[in-house]
């Protein structure tokens, strides 16, 4: 089902009131957020990220009908019919560290932070961060569009390069006379393993996201399989995690059942995470999580996605099932 046409099935969910909604059942609400920031962020084109006004009134509302939950009860009890809602963070930005977790403390909510080891510390950039950047560099003058269109692309099309193709924001950049090194050196972007251990310090979890960020419906199952193992070997040298959670990249989209269950054989996670929203899953060690940052503010979203879910469970289409 594509995008477009899930949106369309979601819209009702504006116009019902979020008790009618509310007394049906759902999977445990798992909200995850990449980034909170007042100034503009010209890496971050990818998504609508929320200023501190916008999160701290979402988290207000989640707040006002759910009881946050930490990583440990999430995965140690039982959730049927509770109430309750883990917040989690992914990508590692810097902003997790200096704007995110101090609203988090005030706030009493405990949250997970998935990251990528190949960025902790600023070390490379995630390829469609790139693609951000160059867009907003030829967003400064008029012709940007056209001197992109020229060279094969639209701002749309630039936004979802895959890895594979990574080296065609390198080029570009090239032409533009920028620099992925000072960018990362002047702006530091992503927080550093002292800020990481700093959360965990704190009692935040965290957890991998794959080492580099590929789309993992474009790789095959060794390079999964390395993706996850790397990132999880990572944490495991640096950090003292008492679960070992893993969040899928993009989505689980090509996740087969197959490395779910390698996965837990092998000890790597104890749990695994996808963005498929308010939905069951078939693997017991799998879950679901809800993306927040949509053009719709949280309270409408999450009407939206649990009129959808009741839809889908109608269907009987509610869970997700891996290949």
């Amino acid at each position: 089902m594509n995008n477009r046409f899930r949106n369309i099935m979601k819209l009702p969910g504006k116009l019902l009131r979020y008790e009618w909604l509310s007394v049906h059942n759902y999977p445990v609400l798992l909200p995850f957020y990449h980034v909170v920031s007042d100034e503009p962020l010209p890496h971050v084109l990818n998504y609508p990220y929320r200023n501190v006004r916008q999160f701290m009134e979402e988290l207000d509302f989640l707040l006002k009908h759910y009881r946050p939950i930490g990583m440990e009860e999430l995965l140690t009890q039982t959730h049927e019919r509770s109430r309750v809602f883990h917040l989690s963070f992914d990508d590692g930005l810097r902003q997790c560290a200096t704007v995110i977790a101090p609203i988090l403390l005030r706030k009493g909510i405990p949250a997970t932070f998935f990251v990528n080891p190949g960025f902790a510390d600023n070390k490379a950039l995630f390829h469609r961060y790139k693609a951000s950047l160059i867009i907003s560099r030829l967003k400064e003058g008029k012709q940007g569009e056209t001197w992109l269109r020229e060279r094969g692309f639209s701002f749309g099309k630039l936004l979802q390069l895959p890895i594979r193709e990574a080296e065609t924001a390198d080029r570009l950049a090239d032409e533009l006379g920028i620099s992925w090194d000072h960018f990362l050196k002047e702006t530091q972007p992503y927080m550093t393993l002292d800020q990481i251990r700093e959360l965990e310090g704190r009692g935040f979890s965290i957890g991998g996201h794959s080492w580099d960020h590929p789309e993992f419906a474009s790789l095959d199952f060794e390079e999964q399989y390395r993706q996850v193992s790397a990132s999880m070997d990572w944490i495991g040298s640096h950090l003292h995690q008492k679960h070992r959670v893993f969040a899928f990249p993009y989505t689980d989209d090509g996740v087969s059942a197959r490395l779910l269950k390698q996965l837990a054989d092998d000890n790597l996670c104890d749990h695994t995470f996808g963005t498929a929203g308010l939905k069951y899953d078939s693997m017991p060690r799998h879950l679901q999580r809800f993306p927040a940052e949509t053009s719709e503010a949280l309270p409408v979203s999450l009407k939206m996605e649990m009129f959808y879910s009741q839809l889908r469970g109608y269907l009987g289409r509610q869970t997700v099932k891996h290949p």
